[in-house]
């Protein structure tokens, strides 16, 4: 019945118009006109969302036409489009299309003037910014947080970004930095928001810190003085010497970087915000009770470490460490230095010796893991009996031989010559022979075996002695003259002295002129010292036993048979009777 109301009149012209309807459209379009006049394209303007659609979303900006704003402005930067029908969103407007009559508006533009007074307000009021990380570049990143910002690659972590290109796609929370509020262009800073989260965490961390508690800490550096360690914004130090309880433990061996481990505090200072740490103290000292746990002649098993000139080093199973000597290390003698029987690595056993506490070392033995081969020595070489033997060393008091791998003697120049004038083993052996000789003495304790090879012969002296007692009456010839007296030869290696007060009945200040050497002498022993090889020669008592026998051979003649007178006697045996 509207469509009847609105027929016009018969007879009345249809283009006519009505007076009441033209107010009445006056009156609305002077009302759309006000409308439009208040929405000044450029304004920021509130708009309720009416419809969400695949491509763009429709919004009531209180004007007759709905302002739409494409989809993709609604989105974020995962690509998610968090907006919804009776949402109130701000937008600016930009036009109207001029064939639908819709106005057009930005969701965008909105946002990014709201943004960039956030951002602005951040920046006043020295408050962080929420972002991610959108691209790298030559010299930073780009970080989304409303608007676009720079990031310097020197401000996107406390420490150095190798890659920059791994940033992208994180979600960060930076301060900014700077502004060029003409540009709208904003630099900010992750590093510095960090290093507040590090201080405000080392401050807190700090003040639970207790010296003598146990920590956890993951291992973060690894260098010559020792281990830093992060307990949680604060960087202990644990000294290498309290990395392990053994010695010359390799610090990387014991503990990774990036790995957690638990340690005892040492010392905390809150000023400095220093802490030192250790690794060894949570377990006690093995050293206390080292004798107890690994007493001597125990059979102990390890690994070598280390090796040099006089020693090789054993780290043992449970770390506590070694050394072997080289002495120790095999009975056989022709082993001079650790190198020659083992290497590094070398898995050993060997037995506990004694304890070097200052060192903390166990000291080893290799060889006496053996049987001793000083045990069987008496039988094996007994005294007195004939050895074959190398010679190894010659010194100036001797030479040194090998009778077996295990066993070494010394020939002393003494006992190699029955010349007393013999002083140089050189002369008579030299490194290499194989000689014959005698066993003198074993001495058990030093573990020495002493042996001669002038005894391989009788002693010259001896046999001389034992044919020529004392008072028997020897010929030798003269080696020497000197003012006390003559040596004279009586066998090849005995030599008897002729004292000048044994020469003649005569008293003489010196012998030299009246004998000379290689002239033949005839006198009688008088003395004879063994231990020292020493023979005692007299002319003089010689002389007197002849003149005393030419006389009682006078004695017993006949005085009628005698042609001889006494003192015809005594003149020709050149005797002075006064």
């Amino acid at each position: 019945m509207m469509g009847a109301m609105n027929t016009p009149a018969p007879n009345e012209p249809q283009d006519a118009a009505n007076p009441d309807e033209d107010g009445q459209f006056d009156s609305l379009m002077s009302s759309y006109l006000d409308s439009v006049k208040e929405l000044a394209y450029g304004q920021l303007t509130k708009a309720r969302v009416v419809a969400v659609r695949k491509d763009y979303v429709l919004l009531d900006v209180g004007d007759k036409a709905e302002g739409i704003v494409e989809i993709k402005e609604f989105e974020d930067f995962r690509g998610n489009v968090k907006i919804s029908v009776g949402d109130e969103v701000d937008v600016v407007l930009q036009g109207r299309d001029p064939e639908t009559g819709q106005i057009l508006v930005s969701y965008r533009q909105a946002k990014q003037r709201a943004n960039w007074d956030h951002v602005v307000e951040a920046f006043e009021k020295n408050q962080p910014l929420h972002g991610h990380v959108s691209r790298a570049l030559a010299k930073g990143v780009m970080v989304e947080a409303g608007i676009p910002c720079f990031m310097p690659a020197s401000q996107c972590d406390i420490g150095h970004v190798d890659d920059l290109a791994t940033l992208v796609g994180q979600e960060v929370d930076v301060y900014v930095i700077d502004l060029d509020k003409a540009k709208h262009r904003a630099v900010v800073s992750r590093r510095k928001l960090l290093s507040e989260e590090v201080k405000k965490k080392r401050e807190e961390t700090l003040k639970t810190l207790e010296e003598g508690t146990t920590v956890s800490g993951k291992v973060k550096n690894i260098v010559d003085f020792g281990v830093f360690v992060d307990l949680g914004g604060v960087d202990g130090l644990v000294p290498r010497e309290e990395i392990a309880w053994e010695k010359n433990v390799e610090a990387a061996e014991a503990l990774k970087v990036n790995y957690n481990y638990k340690f005892k505090v040492l010392t905390v200072d809150r000023e400095r915000g220093r802490v030192s740490l250790s690794r060894r103290q949570l377990k006690p000292d093995p050293w206390l009770k080292i004798e107890q746990d690994y007493p001597k002649d125990l059979n102990v098993k390890g690994v070598v470490t280390n090796m040099t000139r006089n020693c090789a080093y054993v780290r043992l199973e449970d770390g506590i460490e070694g050394r072997i000597h080289r002495n120790n290390l095999s009975w056989n003698m022709s082993i001079n230095k650790p190198q020659d029987v083992l290497k590094e690595n070398d898995t050993v056993r060997a037995v506990v010796l004694d304890y070097d506490r200052e060192k903390r070392l166990l000291d080893l033995g290799l060889k006496q893991i053996s049987v001793d081969p000083w045990l069987e020595i008496e039988q094996k070489y007994p005294i007195n009996s004939r050895q074959k033997v190398k010679i190894l060393e010659t010194v100036p008091y001797g030479a040194f031989v090998q009778l077996d791998d295990n066993t070494k003697g010394l020939i002393h120049v003494s006992d190699m010559s029955y010349d007393r004038s013999f002083k140089d083993p050189k002369n008579l052996v030299k490194v290499g022979d194989e000689i014959e000789a005698v066993v003198l003495k074993l001495d058990m304790d030093a573990r020495r075996i002493n042996l001669g090879i002038k005894q391989l012969e009788q002693d010259p002296f001896e046999a001389y002695v034992r044919a020529h007692p004392v008072n028997s009456i020897v010929t030798g010839k003269v080696k020497g003259v000197t003012k006390f007296g003559a040596f004279v030869e009586l066998a090849p290696h005995v030599e008897g002295l002729l004292h000048k007060t044994q020469w003649s009945r005569d008293k003489v200040e010196t012998i030299e002129g009246l004998v000379k050497e290689g002239e033949e002498v005839t006198a009688k022993i008088i003395k004879i010292e063994k231990k020292d090889k020493k023979v005692s020669l007299s002319r003089r008592a010689h002389l007197h036993d002849e003149e005393r026998r030419e006389i009682d051979a006078y004695a017993r003649q006949n005085p009628k048979d005698a042609t001889t007178s006494l003192g015809s006697l005594l003149k020709n045996l050149k005797i002075n009777v006064n």
